[in-house]
């Protein structure tokens, strides 16, 4: 059986495609990145196909373009324009003979499906945030916060695309059982739909016998608004913990400067830029427990990556696949940060309990959520449907 992988980007694919052709299943990988990105996750360069002048495109368009015309107050997305000439350029190109395509992560794929299905070509597009219905939560909050000028909405015409391609694809990929419960309430078919988490490399991502003389709490991600970092500041400040510090890795200044306008900073809320994926184990090592309290998410990539390093896990809904509450970590509703400050007190009181969830966070991810684990678990689900 042969996979091919199509993305605009990189987002999880390349650990993906290397569980794959570790399988001897990765016919091909297309992507926006250079090859030498890919050699790093140990992608054979004759199974890559690397379309840089479309990730060009798409960072002038997003860094230089979108501003300017937001300044000029004219309503137009330019990554539109990036999703569907990707698409064009793709599907004209790129869509060669295999058994399954993947596809989706975020994009619009609608011309590589029609390409694809006249191929005789199966697509299964994965899924990247949760329902548009859903999504609404976020955008409640921040009205709810008084920064409603910060919210950014896609364009009509770009949800529309990437809904009309869910709707297209052969199958679709939830990657987690809340993330397909959002598509599902919004009146998507259930029936092609099933679940395939993102995954880990459990031998970048491991625990290391770091000396740790402070209780750090750690959370990931950009977006703050949507991953609740206001709460969780709240939450971890309420307790005034002695030889403890917060740390919000992957906020940039901006972030910083809009969560400095809903909620007081304190000198041990430490902010880290965003840094590289290889770098960031050393960071997870360095952190008691990791805390990420989204409002909306598919399933976020650092959770595997922080249980992976044996770290316990509090957060919400989204990863009630993976993480039991009370064994890996814990489970709590977005938006409490009452419920933050019981759970982090609870680690804090308790640095047995961290070292007891943590250990079974990292079984947990091997087990469930490595990337050889999903690719044998995305393999298994077309077998099933070539004997059917």
């Amino acid at each position: 059986m042969k996979f091919s992988i199509i993305i605009k980007g990189r987002s999880w694919c390349f650990q993906l495609a290397d569980s794959f052709n570790k399988l001897k299943s990765l016919d091909s990988l297309v992507t926006t990145y250079p090859k030498f990105m890919t050699r790093k996750y140990k992608i054979p360069n004759n199974k890559v196909k690397s379309i840089i002048f479309i990730e060009i495109i798409q960072r002038i368009g997003r860094q230089f373009l979108f501003p300017l015309l937001k300044k000029l107050k004219i309503n137009y997305d330019p990554m539109s324009f990036v999703h569907w000439f990707s698409d064009y350029i793709f599907s004209l190109f790129y869509v060669k003979n295999c058994e399954f395509l993947l596809i989706g992560f975020g994009s619009s794929c609608k011309k590589i499906i029609a390409k694809a299905k006249k191929k005789n070509i199966k697509t299964i597009y994965f899924l990247n945030s949760s329902s548009d219905g859903f999504q609404k939560v976020v955008e409640d909050e921040y009205y709810k916060l008084g920064i409603s000028q910060h919210y950014y909405k896609p364009s009509k015409i770009f949800r529309d695309r990437i809904n009309e391609s869910i709707k297209s694809a052969d199958f679709v990929a939830a990657l987690s059982s809340y993330q397909k419960k959002t598509y599902i309430d919004d009146g998507f078919d259930e029936s092609n739909m099933f679940i395939s988490h993102l995954g880990v490399d459990p031998d970048v991502f491991y625990p290391k016998n770091i000396i740790k003389s402070k209780f750090i709490v750690l959370t990931n991600g950009h977006n703050p608004i949507r991953k609740g970092s206001k709460y969780l500041i709240e939450g971890f400040n309420s307790l005034n913990l002695t030889n403890a510090e917060l740390w919000l890795a992957g906020h940039s200044i901006k972030d910083k400067e809009l969560l400095d306008k809903i909620t007081k900073i304190e000198k041990n809320n430490i902010f880290i830029p965003s840094m590289s994926e290889f770098d960031l184990p050393n960071l997870y090592n360095k952190a008691s427990i990791f805390c990420l309290p989204s409002f909306e998410e598919g399933l976020p990539t650092v959770i595997p990556q922080a249980m992976a390093c044996a770290l316990p896990i509090i957060s919400t809904c989204f990863v009630s696949d993976i993480i039991n509450d009370n064994e890996e970590g814990f489970i709590i509703n977005a938006g409490s940060s009452n419920e933050i400050s019981k759970k982090i007190k609870f680690f804090y009181d308790n640095p047995d309990k961290v070292v007891e969830m943590g250990n079974k966070a990292r079984i947990k991810a091997i087990n469930t959520v490595s990337f050889d684990a999903v690719a044998r678990r995305i393999t298994s689900f077309c077998n099933n449907i070539k004997s059917n």
